[in-house]
Formats: C-alpha cells, structure tokens, sequence
C-alpha cells in the first residue's frame, strides 16, 4: 500500500480480516502474528507518501471489503473487496 497523499493520512483496512504481518516505512511492525502467533493488527496507518505492506489470512470464503478509513472518500466510491472461493 502507499498512501500518495497529498496532504491526509489513510489507514487501510480489511473488514473482517486480521493481519498477521505489518510491515510499514522499512520496519515490521507486526510479523508472523506477533507473540500469541495470531495476528492482531486490523490497521495499516500510513501519512501521505509512506508505504507498507500487510499478510492476512481469511478464516472462510467470503466477500471482505476494504476501506481507508477515510469515509468521506469512501462513500465517493473509494473502496475495494476481497473476494475468497472455497
């Protein structure tokens, strides 16, 4: 993910998914699940022109949508979706 700005900061996040790795700015932040080896994080917060990268593993198929926590530009449409098949 990168946050390109210019001037708000995002959080990006996966309703209904849990990461278990964060890697933000050149540094993990969470990795492997951290210490109960379950994950924890549900937020990615970047300022503008920061970047980062996140692992996630879905507990079922499903339909997961994804959000900045800007919510003014998502209901402008800014939003995405995860689609997981059996």
């Amino acid at each position: 993910m990168l946050d390109a700005g210019p001037n708000r900061p995002s959080a990006f996040h996966v309703v209904g998914g849990q990461f278990h790795t964060v890697f933000r700015e050149g540094e993990y932040t969470l990795r492997d699940g951290g210490s109960t080896g379950t994950g924890g994080s549900q937020v990615l917060a970047l300022q503008p022109a920061e970047g980062g990268f996140v692992e996630v593993t879905f507990p079922e198929a499903g339909t997961y949508p994804f959000v900045s926590h800007v919510m003014s530009d998502a209901e402008k449409g800014a939003t995405g979706r995860v689609v997981v098949t059996p």
